[in-house]
């Protein structure tokens, strides 16, 4: 084959940790495990950002994100400047994303390089009077007192009421496999079966992303009791814990994260024999990450003060080391990679591949990982919350190679500290070194690839509501 087929898959808030590939006890990733017989396994891979809308940002378009500043929901991305623009336009693929994420498909415009567009498939402007307002009437951020105070300024002040109710609970008739991995792969294969040139795709999928809901087949490490303490966490569940203390909580529905992750290793079996058996698995570079990882309580090396929840706040190693597995085309050698490794070498990776190179993930410098979150902690979380201020962002990390090791320079504020990372399950603070970021990032320029802010559109109430939902804290 000329050009090969390109497929990322972005195992949404999976984290290295808790793959049995990368050394967790329980045994998450068995299909993965064998296929890394003949796939190139990266050990020290990272994340640039612990976020979706960030993350993605820097992996289409090889920046790191002081470089691009695509760091809100509503941020948009100049689409010209990623790697999905360049293929389809340089070299004649037809490019997909397939992807359940309320923030990549919605909120932000990260699917407009794509020729090909399947997701979310939950309707947003649902109602259930027509004759009343609705929260998708609304645009920008609105509180509950603000909507119900519209809805009794309205013509039809109880019908509007009840639309909010409606909009709360209306799940579109849609049940909830429809948003499964196993859908959208099945959406991907049939669209990529029926191309007639070399395709490149991305599928995010968001089994492992909150709530944490494994099939019944998966849940081997949670059960009917975690469920029900899961069913009883408010939604996002950082808020309501940072608030109480509870994170026991958090840390006990981990459980049920693993399901979820054993859930998308099956999946990427399912996957992966689907295009072996119709013979494109040789003639495709698959690359299979995770945009970032997930907290579940641990606490911040760099301030002891803060735990980490979800992927809301800090720069955790949970947060951001992230499995990389590689399958080059026409490749069945396994190889496994300990240099350190950033997921911001995506675009370069490809562009080697098509010119019939052979390109790395791996950095000969550093890698970096940053997030601006919380950008408003005096907003998002309760004023009952201890030190909001501490939650507040920028988190930012420089990554270099330390002999077999990595060493981990971080900082938030005034706060530094150096880490000497051995794998995924190993870690260590090191106070006798003086962290060393500052000029890294004195380095970094604007790459002009953010579209102006004065474009950017405020999110309607609902898509807000959704993220809410789904646990985003901005």
């Amino acid at each position: 084959m000329d050009s090969p087929n390109v497929l990322l898959v972005i195992l949404d808030s999976v984290r290295a940790r808790n793959m049995s590939l990368y050394g967790s006890g329980a045994r998450t990733t068995p299909f993965l495990e064998r296929f890394a017989d003949e796939a190139e396994v990266y050990e020290q891979a990272r994340a640039p950002s612990i976020h979706s809308v960030a993350s993605h940002a820097s992996i289409f378009t090889g920046y790191h994100v002081p470089e691009h500043g695509v760091t809100k929901h509503e941020s948009e991305l100049d689409p010209e400047s990623t790697i999905w623009h360049e293929l389809a336009a340089d070299y004649g693929y037809e490019t997909g994303i397939f992807t359940p994420n309320v923030v990549v498909g919605v909120s932000s415009n990260l699917t407009e390089p794509f020729q090909t567009v399947d997701g979310p498939r939950q309707d947003p402007g649902h109602r259930y009077f027509e004759a009343g307002i609705a929260p998708s009437d609304i645009e920008g951020h609105q509180t509950n007192r603000e909507y119900l105070t519209r809805c009794f300024n309205s013509d039809a002040p109880l019908r509007s009421v009840i639309n909010g109710l409606y909009f709360q609970y209306y799940d579109g008739g849609t049940e909830a496999e429809d948003e499964s991995a196993t859908e959208y792969i099945d959406s991907f294969l049939d669209w990529s079966g029926s191309q007639n040139g070399p395709w490149a795709a991305c599928l995010n999928l968001m089994d492992a992303h909150y709530p944490y809901e494994p099939m019944p087949e998966y849940d081997q490490w949670g059960g009917s009791e975690l469920q029900a303490l899961h069913d009883s966490l408010s939604a996002p569940p950082s808020r309501e814990i940072v608030t109480n203390g509870d994170w026991w909580k958090l840390r006990a529905v981990e459980s049920l994260y693993d399901g979820c992750i054993r859930q998308l290793d099956a999946s990427m079996e399912y996957l992966t024999a689907a295009l072996e058996e119709r013979g494109d698995l040789d003639d495709t570079l698959l690359v299979i990450t995770s945009d970032h990882g997930e907290g579940f309580g641990e606490r911040s090396r760099i301030d002891p003060r803060v735990q980490v929840a979800d992927h809301s706040w800090g720069i955790s190693e949970v947060q951001t080391h992230v499995p990389l597995v590689v399958r080059r085309p026409g490749e069945s050698d396994g190889v496994v990679e300990n240099r350190i490794a950033s997921l911001t070498r995506f675009p370069d990776v490809v562009r080697d591949e098509v010119a019939g190179e052979r390109g790395s993930f791996t950095v000969d410098d550093r890698a970096i990982a940053m997030t601006n979150r919380l950008e408003q902690p005096e907003r998002v979380l309760p004023a009952s919350c201890q030190d909001r201020s501490k939650y507040g962002g920028p988190w930012r990390a420089v990554y270099r190679q330390a002999g077999d090791d990595v060493r981990k320079d971080a900082d938030h504020g005034s706060t530094a500290r150096t880490v000497l990372i051995e794998d995924a399950q190993v870690s260590y603070p090191r106070d006798d070194e003086e962290p060393s970021l500052g000029s890294v990032y004195d380095s970094f320029g604007d790459k002009g690839v953010r579209k102006d802010q004065a474009d950017e559109q405020a999110l309607d109430d609902d898509v807000e509501q959704q993220l809410e939902e789904l646990g985003y804290l901005r």
